[in-house]
């Protein structure tokens, strides 16, 4: 696991915190639907961003997939590190509403 996947990762919880206590404004909603995006493709070898996009539908399709399951087999064997980085998130979105 690189730190630059952990980052990523770390962006979606806030994401997923923030949109836990507002409804995120869409240019927010688009940047989170592509940090989400990022953190699959991060759990698929070969297949970056600009590689993505050139995908068809299916092949899009099957990426999520495998890339969402890399993603829930990571959750499964960091638990702990999962529940401190949402903590985490959860801490600093309550400190921005403060």
């Amino acid at each position: 696991m690189t730190a630059e996947t952990l980052a990523l990762i770390a962006a979606y919880f806030l994401c997923s915190e923030a949109a836990e206590v507002r409804v995120l404004p869409a240019d927010e909603a688009a940047a989170c639907m592509s940090i989400y995006t990022d953190v699959k493709l991060s759990f698929v070898d070969g297949v970056d961003g600009d590689g993505y996009e050139s995908l068809s539908t299916t092949e899009r399709t099957e990426v999520n997939r495998i890339g969402y399951a890399g993603y829930v087999a990571w959750r499964a064997q960091n638990q702990a590190l999962v529940e401190q980085m949402e903590r985490d998130a959860h801490e600093q979105i309550a400190d921005e509403g403060s």
